[in-house]
């Protein structure tokens, strides 16, 4: 079975990709990278890690039942977007420098979380035998 309106989905591309930009913003240098800041003879330029996600959903429906009643719905949406600090790029006359930005709250639960792991998993192993 065929439709009609088969043709528009190669046209579909471009206003969703315009759709994404509009709501994601448009990869660029500035998204990642500051403006330098200047600091007596150096500049400080930050470094970021952008993660972002998009979602949507829909729905629909038809059909019958005894009484012949049909029902539907549906609905969607969601979206996303965090920017963490990676580096610090400091320029000074005698050369470039690039400071990675550690995250000690995220190593701290990365941790916590493993031994968490490996607790259960010795605790699950030991009260089996």
């Amino acid at each position: 079975m065929t439709s009609d309106n088969e043709g528009d989905i190669p046209n579909a591309a471009e206003p969703t990709a315009d759709a994404l930009t509009a709501v994601f913003g448009e990869a660029a240098p500035s998204t990642v990278f500051s403006e330098p800041i200047q600091v007596g003879d150096d500049f400080v330029i930050t470094a970021v890690a952008w993660e972002r996600a998009g979602g949507f959903g829909f729905g629909g429906g038809e059909g019958t039942n005894d009484d012949d009643s049909g029902r539907g719905s549906g609905g969607g949406g969601g979206g996303w977007s965090q920017g963490r600090p990676v580096a610090v790029i400091r320029i000074t006359p005698a050369g470039v420098e690039v400071k990675p930005v550690i995250d000690i709250t995220k190593i701290g639960l990365t941790l916590l979380l493993g031994i968490l792991g490996v607790w259960r998993a010795f605790r699950k192993e030991s009260s089996s035998r």
